[in-house]
């Protein structure tokens, strides 16, 4: 399943949540891709839920994934950003389903920063996402896929939270 979900949250809780992103101090630090040079900024939020409401508070938004996708258990958590002038790598995630939340409730769509899923062998693309804020998207952990780059009229923190999960069988 490639989907999307909109107005995700209840409006004051997406609002809280994308207050509270913009004060994070951000690592540059990760690669989505171990064998390539490009690094994005990146926080490590935790494998369960106690871990999600102590570090950032992002339990509100995994809560009502696994209320609309029970047969999904949290594996990890994270934050990442990107900026104008970096190039997101294509790659696979490990896990049955990935689940992002875009938390910016003021990006414009001029700003690009969606996310590209692309086929099994990454050539063709299967659906793209733009930026919206409050938006939910899901996809099969093993399909290629890729951050779009940030427009250089941009120069806001393009954030999203993502989760990693399992099937429960």
């Amino acid at each position: 399943m490639i989907d999307r979900i909109n107005n995700f949250l209840e409006p004051q809780v997406a609002e809280f949540i994308d207050t509270q992103l913009r004060q994070i101090l951000w690592q540059y630090e990760h690669k989505s891709k171990t064998s390539k040079v490009n690094k994005h900024w990146h926080h490590h939020c935790g494998e369960n839920e106690s871990d999600l409401h102590d570090r950032y508070d992002i339990l509100p938004i995994w809560q009502n994934i696994s209320n609309k996708f029970p047969e999904y258990k949290l594996k990890r958590a994270y934050l990442n950003a990107h900026t104008h002038g970096m190039e997101p790598q294509i790659h696979r995630d490990d896990g049955d389903m990935t689940f992002i939340y875009y938390p910016r409730m003021d990006w414009k769509i001029s700003w690009g920063g969606g996310t590209t899923v692309f086929d099994d062998y990454g050539y063709d693309i299967k659906k793209n996402f733009s930026y919206k804020g409050n938006r939910l998207i899901m996809f099969p952990a093993n399909l290629p896929h890729q951050a779009q780059p940030v427009s250089r009229e941009c120069y806001e923190l393009r954030t999203c939270v993502v989760f990693k999960t399992s099937r429960i069988w």
